[in-house]
């Protein structure tokens, strides 16, 4: 007598794991979008607590855009990357127009950071008291529909 699977049986095994495989697919990436902006918004509010704890220990001014953009205000020195898109991945840090709002008007779709120090060189004692960061992209999250990087 022969054991085994006829062919048959083989091929509605494979049916049905290519119809599970069907709808499994699209649930997976729907899950990697919604990690990906769930990544970037908390490397966004840990570039903010770096931020408002060097605001504190400095009485109330914040980093300048220099000492943020070579990862000095960060506890192992380097600025965090994010990730908007696939295949943007930065740690780049731009800089704003000094209004102390990073908006979208000054914000590209390069990744990475916008970081504006509110530093008015005009002024005889420029203050750093007011400061913003974004996420440097204005395209859409698209695990959040309608919102936009930049508005994190």
């Amino acid at each position: 007598k022969r054991k085994g699977f006829t062919l048959v049986e083989l091929v509605i095994v494979i049916a049905i794991l290519g119809i599970l495989a069907m709808y499994a697919l699209p649930k997976y990436e729907g899950i990697i979008k919604e990690a990906r902006s769930s990544e970037a918004r908390a490397q966004l509010g840990s570039f903010r607590s770096a931020l408002g704890i060097y605001y504190a220990k400095n009485h109330g001014v914040f980093p300048a855009y220099s000492d943020v953009e070579n990862g000095d205000i960060f506890a192992d020195g380097t600025v965090p990357y994010v990730e908007t898109a696939a295949g943007k991945k930065s740690n780049a840090v731009a800089e704003g127009n000094g209004d102390g709002e990073a908006k979208d008007d000054v914000t590209a779709d390069t990744g990475g950071w916008m970081y504006d120090d509110g530093h008015d060189s005009t002024k005889v004692n420029p203050a750093y008291s007011k400061a913003d960061v974004r996420i440097n992209s204005n395209a859409e999250d698209p695990a959040n529909p309608g919102h936009y990087w930049y508005e994190y």
